[in-house]
């Protein structure tokens, strides 16, 4: 594959809206993310992780979350942004940005991942599982077998990956800045 430009540069600003003030938390929970900024810095072609039907997986980079509420309840994590009709996120005007989420820990101790849709009774979509990929709108909660998790603190690990098409290569100028603003919610459930 042989891309016009020589290289690329991708500088995902997923920080503001992602990491501080914009990430809003319920009944004084708190949001903390391990970095306020994640950039991707210059990439080349050389950079492709897998290509399939046009687009580009990119190098991934990988943010620890922490939600910690003061009394004990049931947290859903909801994340919002632009995005496509099958909820995929933007990045920049044509790419795509996926979000993976994992190790899902709450009070000290692991459980499964699911999906959920409901900001008030939490009821999960689809199976559980060790990690999944989240969609615009879509929140995460905590699982143990069928059985939602109450806690006072969540941690769970989010992998980014940015996924370019050839158009970002063919038809950007030699330097081009991508995007994407992500906006956090805890939503909470008293026990």
């Amino acid at each position: 594959m042989k891309f016009n430009r020589p290289h690329l540069l991708i500088a995902l600003a997923v920080s503001a809206s992602l990491f501080s003030q914009i990430a809003r938390a319920e009944d004084e929970c708190q949001l903390t993310l391990a970095t306020n900024n994640v950039s991707f810095g210059l990439f080349k072609e050389d950079d492709i992780v897998d290509t399939q039907k046009g687009w580009h997986q990119m190098p991934s980079r990988e943010v620890n979350v922490n939600v910690y509420c003061p009394e004990t309840q049931t947290m859903a994590l909801f994340v919002q942004a632009r995005a496509g009709e099958k909820g995929r996120f933007y990045f920049g005007d044509s790419s795509g940005l996926a979000l993976r989420v994992s190790q899902m820990v709450v009070d000290g101790k692991n459980y499964s991942v699911a999906k959920t849709i409901d900001r008030t009774q939490f009821v999960p979509e689809g199976e559980s599982g060790e990690s999944l990929l989240l969609h615009n709108n879509e929140g995460i909660i905590a699982m143990d077998n069928q059985t939602l998790v109450s806690g006072k603190q969540m941690n769970l690990t989010l992998k980014i990956t940015p996924v370019l098409n050839n158009q970002q290569f063919t038809q950007s100028a030699d330097v081009t800045s991508l995007e994407s603003d992500l906006l956090w919610e805890v939503v909470t459930k008293p026990q």
